[in-house]
């Protein structure tokens, strides 16, 4: 390839990069998506942000209600009943990045078969329609040392066994890492032409308020005193930075040279050393946390 021919090509690849982007988010009503909601919406380098979902929540129209009307990006809500209707879902064609982050807060009063239902089942069905739409990268929400790599799938007598009864939270706490393993699995799998996936494994996540009670209490008072001394994976980490740290590492990637010929995706847990590194001090900025809110 002569000189010209490479200016040309970086021009171009340059271009594409540059260019105003769409996100397509999955779960912007829970604690984490509706941060990376705000995150989207403060985010001039998104043209269009869509979000699909079961029905509108309040929490959004809180969120949207901070908005100003001619704003960019523009912001688009579609509803969806039934999220395991993607297969023939057709209004979107092309998207550049998709965020999930869909999960089962109360785990310890759902069923098994429920809860494997939305954690594996429609995690896949999503992450195949993120494929369809060709994104270029797949941010999906998971949780510290999960490891895909080695988590048993269950079998049908498994998921069907316990009938309708609700897990309890034993069940659900010695089941929690096969199963957020199996998530990522089933996002893998199913978004084989994506050509980056990034899983991202905080650990316990910081709320403003305690969405579990005396449980958040006690291990947001145990993080404040002790992260400064354990592994900086443990460390506890502001819904709000992870939020604008899922936004950003996305963004990092779109605004990247464009992959020649990829023939499997590009594989990444992203894990609280990161989210410093892309959004800590864009985070430092806007909030100025005090160390107790950590």
């Amino acid at each position: 390839m002569n000189s010209a021919m490479r200016t040309i090509t970086l021009l171009l690849v340059l271009l594409a990069s540059a260019r105003a982007q769409t996100a397509v988010l999955f779960g912007g009503s829970g604690a984490v998506g509706s941060e990376v909601l705000t995150s989207l919406l403060n985010d001039s380098n998104f043209k269009e942000v869509i979000l699909i979902g079961r029905k509108s929540y309040p929490k959004v129209d809180e969120i949207l209600a901070t908005k100003k009307a001619d704003s960019k990006p523009n912001f688009t809500a579609l509803t969806l009943p039934d999220l395991k209707d993607l297969d023939s879902f057709d209004e979107i064609d092309k998207a550049d990045v998709c965020f999930i982050a869909v999960g089962i807060g109360d785990v310890n009063i759902v069923t098994f078969e429920y809860w494997h239902s939305i954690e594996v089942d429609l995690i896949g069905t999503i992450a195949k329609f993120c494929d369809k739409i060709h994104v270029r990268s797949l941010t999906l929400l998971s949780a510290i040392d999960v490891e895909y790599e080695s988590a048993e799938p269950y079998s049908e007598e498994e998921i069907h066994a316990e009938n309708q009864t609700p897990m309890g939270w034993v069940k659900s706490i010695s089941r929690y890492y096969r199963m957020k393993g199996l998530e990522e699995k089933a996002a893998i799998a199913n978004a084989k032409n994506v050509p980056h996936i990034r899983l991202f494994q905080p650990s316990t996540i910081v709320t403003e308020e305690y969405r579990y009670g005396w449980v958040d209490r006690t291990v947001f008072a145990f993080h404040a005193a002790f992260d400064p001394y354990i592994p900086t994976q443990y460390h506890s980490v502001d819904v709000r930075l992870l939020g604008m740290a899922m936004v950003a590492d996305a963004e990092k990637i779109l605004h990247s040279p464009v992959e020649q010929d990829a023939s499997e995706s590009i594989l990444a847990k992203v894990t609280y050393a990161d989210y410093i590194n892309v959004a800590g001090e864009a985070f430092e900025k806007q909030y100025q946390p005090n160390r107790s809110e950590l």
